[in-house]
């Protein structure tokens, strides 16, 4: 499949995987770099709606992109990420303050994805 890396705001994404990108911000945020680097020829690699959590609900989110860059921009990539950007805007904005626990279980979810997600794929190299 080729080099692959990680767009996230999940600290433990970032600390288990040498390919992810961090991002300063919501889930918000880490759409929007996804959909920068979609734009610069990357593609999607995992759905940034995965999981059963909703985005406006959950703090951290992870996706993974090809590090192989096209000359092109990927529709499916861009039409997956506006959609998702799109999700994400039409949900209300819900002001709750979580505990650390709670923060802590969000981004073991997060990363739980995030492990599924790697361990399907084959023939990859985790690369910035």
């Amino acid at each position: 499949m080729g080099n692959i890396f990680i767009i996230s705001n999940n600290t433990l994404a970032l600390a288990k995987y040498n390919c992810a990108i961090k991002v300063e911000g919501d889930v918000g945020a880490v759409f929007e770099a996804a959909r920068d680097r979609i734009y610069q020829g990357a593609k999607l690699i995992s759905h940034p709606l995965s999981g059963s959590v909703k985005p406006n609900q959950g703090p951290y989110k992870s996706i993974v992109l090809s590090a192989t860059l096209t000359d092109a921009v990927d529709i499916t990539s861009l039409t997956l990420i506006e959609q998702a950007i799109a999700t994400l805007r039409k949900l209300p904005v819900l002001h709750r303050q979580y505990s650390e626990l709670v923060h802590q279980d969000f981004q073991v979810v997060d990363l739980d994805l995030l492990d599924s997600a790697m361990k399907a794929l084959t023939n990859v190299e985790c690369r910035i």
